[in-house]
């Protein structure tokens, strides 16, 4: 099946017509059975069946319509599979688009309804490491060999990211007004130097970092505060179905909800500014909501098409964008502090987010230079923070789940060397984990963390195999739509694999496309390059180099995005343990409803209460035993899959922690 990522690279990265009819004819598709319900109501069905004779049948054409496809078609199956290669004088060869049954159309509909899949079986049959589909006139080229790739990104300077994809993403997903297009393209030199000064490079990033690091020491001892008061809960124990076991000792909830709450606030406030995180409670649900639904709202689908979610996050989009807006009001024009004369419990030195620095307060300034509309800056900075999200957050969650998963006593020989263990170890000295000591023997402290310097996070030789395990995540995971298109000769060379010893030149079109994200997920997946590539193998790269599919060297955004995840998963790994929840059955539920009745109507006894309570706990440490761990259905995001549901778990205080008091060490 394919799906509509590459519906969108299939219409946004082709030519104008199919780009000018494809929106047209999805609302003539949609509103089709009101328009066949208004034909059938006004009786113009008994006026067209008037000029259709009497026994006339479809099943008359049938044999027209074979002979037809089967003269049509199959000629032209036979010469676009018969064509030759052609090579130029000095032995470069242009790559061949593969054989199609369609003329015109070409290989539109293998990718439409083909996808990853379709490419996937071409991989399979290809001898050469580059190949090439026509979708309806575009050619594009796709890459089946790391080292052709490695090329690729060493002739960057021949490539740009084609004008419509980039501002159909705009404008669809990020709502950037239609008539503001030619002022972004303007100004996106100095939005994207900005950007990149403010967060990706220098001293900027080291900050974010830190400020990040700085959140996380003082949340993660609260990652599950084990309360059953939802009035005393952190927010991301709120929306994550919290339910104790066994009294406050363990909690089971729903995982991606809870990191996807969690993870974005430690990593936002700091771009966005902690005043506006405060405020907008519903930031990450909404963003997580966007994100899983990213590709029809990027298509400029109708947000009452048959997609399951798509009305909710075209309500997270037009939230997101308002609340956006709203922040630049505040940052252009501040609001003033009013402090009453007889109030001493407000002392009018409170801080705005109008007063912090922050990437977007930068941006701002910019902004403001340019005179650009409020909409336009909202689109801008919703596309800077969901580029951040949508790669980071997906990524903790496969990251923690692969890791608890093959960590399981029942998977791991040795659980001393169970990848969660040895991450522990690896990253005690920098994310470290203490018991202080408690003040009253009835009511135990909470345990303390403190991280090391950002330095660490962002030195690529630290932390091998978690970063091992984060790039092993990545391969499997990762789902990038990148495309570019060659606006300059380039040549790329490949070792004969049909005819070993030989060296073949790929000449590129000027003007064809280079389908980059399709082509790192189909190298992520080879069998030819990654033994068991299904399988998640936390140790894959640690003396094996990454591949340039998974690790691109002209993202300026990868050292700050994988120095948040190393904090993310070292410091949930120091202080937490997880297990799968045992699965619940229907009487489960009926007998759950029925004790709690029971405990509401009749006060027990201390025995029995000792007894129910002795009964309970057998019964869950049996199925805690049978519990296992299931991998959720991964769908595309915007960067990164996410989950098609949710997992159960169930999350503990890592025992045995070293008494002590940390203090403060984030610098």
């Amino acid at each position: 099946m394919g799906s509509l990522r590459t519906l969108f690279l299939a219409v946004y990265a082709s030519n104008s017509i199919i780009r000018a009819l494809f929106l047209p004819l999805c609302y003539l598709t949609l509103s089709s059975p009101f328009a066949l319900a208004i034909t059938w109501y006004f009786g113009f069905g008994s006026t067209i069946q008037k000029f259709i004779p009497v026994n006339f049948s479809w099943f008359d054409l049938l044999p027209q319509f074979a002979l037809s496809a089967v003269f049509l078609l199959l000629p032209t199956r036979l010469l676009s599979g018969s064509s030759k290669p052609i090579k130029s004088q000095d032995g470069k060869r242009r790559v061949q688009s593969l054989p199609y049954w369609i003329p015109g159309a070409r290989h539109l509909g293998s990718i439409i309804f083909g996808g990853e899949e379709w490419l996937n079986g071409v991989r399979e049959s290809s001898i050469t490491g580059i190949i090439a589909y026509n979708a309806a006139g575009s050619k594009h080229n796709i890459l089946l060999s790391d080292s052709l790739l490695r090329q690729l990104y060493e002739n960057w300077h021949s490539l740009e990211v084609p004008d419509s994809n980039r501002i159909a993403l705009l404008r669809n997903a990020f709502n950037l007004p239609k008539a503001m297009e030619s002022r972004y393209q303007e100004h996106h030199q100095e939005i994207s130097k900005v950007t990149e000064t403010e967060i990706y490079a220098g001293a900027t990033k080291n900050n974010l970092i830190t400020a990040s690091l700085r959140i996380l020491s003082e949340s993660l001892p609260d990652f599950v505060t084990f309360n059953s008061s939802i009035v005393d809960q952190m927010q991301w124990e709120r929306v994550s179905n919290v339910e104790l076991i066994n009294g406050t000792s363990e909690a089971e909830c729903d995982l991606f909800t809870l990191l996807n709450e969690f993870c974005c606030n430690a990593i936002l406030p700091p771009i966005v500014g902690a005043q506006f995180a405060e405020s907008y409670q519903l930031l990450a649900t909404d963003l997580a909501t966007f994100n899983q639904r990213f590709w029809p709202i990027a298509l400029g689908l109708p947000r009452l098409s048959p997609i399951q979610g798509l009305p909710g996050a075209a309500l997270a989009q037009k939230r997101l964008l308002q609340n956006f807006k709203r922040l630049f009001g505040e940052l252009s024009n501040p609001p003033v502090r009013r402090v009453p004369a007889d109030d001493e419990s407000v002392s009018g030195e409170e801080d705005t987010d109008a007063d912090m620095a922050t990437p977007l307060s930068k941006l701002n300034e910019l902004f403001t230079t340019h005179e650009l509309p409020m909409g336009v800056r909202a689109s801008i900075a919703l596309h800077l923070v969901h580029g951040i999200y949508s790669e980071v957050v997906p990524l903790v969650f496969w990251t923690v789940l692969h890791l608890y998963s093959s960590s399981s006593p029942k998977d791991a020989q040795n659980l001393a060397e169970s990848p969660v263990q040895r991450i522990k170890a690896e990253t005690k000295n920098w994310a470290q984990a203490i018991q202080p000591p408690s003040i009253h023997p009835s009511f135990p402290a909470p345990p303390e963390i403190r991280f090391g310097s950002a330095t660490e996070a962002l030195t690529s030789t630290a932390f091998p195999y978690l970063r091992s395990c984060i790039n092993e995540s990545r391969r499997l995971h990762k789902c990038s739509v990148s495309t570019y298109k060659v606006k300059q000769p380039l040549t790329l060379k490949e070792d004969g694999l049909a005819r070993p010893g030989e060296q073949e030149q790929w000449e590129l079109d000027v003007g064809s496309y280079i389908d980059i994200g399709l082509s790192e997920s189909l190298i992520s997946s080879s069998g030819a390059i990654h033994s068991s590539p299904t399988t998640f193998k936390p140790d894959r790269f640690i003396h094996t180099p990454v591949l340039s599919s998974i690790l691109s060297p002209t993202d300026q955004t990868e050292p700050y995005k994988t120095a948040l995840l190393i904090a993310l998963v070292a410091g949930i790994t120091q202080l937490w343990d997880i297990a799968p929840a045992p699965k619940k059955s229907f009487l489960d539920h009926i007998q759950e409803a029925g004790n709690e009745a029971a405990i509401g109507t009749a006060a027990l006894s201390g025995e029995q209460k000792a007894a129910r309570d002795e009964a309970n706990r057998e019964k869950e440490d049996g199925k805690r035993k049978d519990a296992k761990w299931v991998v959720p259905k991964a769908v595309d995001g915007a960067d990164v899959r996410v989950p098609r549901g949710d997992v159960r778990v169930r999350v503990r205080r890592r025992e045995g922690l070293p008494a002590g008091r940390v203090t403060g060490r984030i610098g």
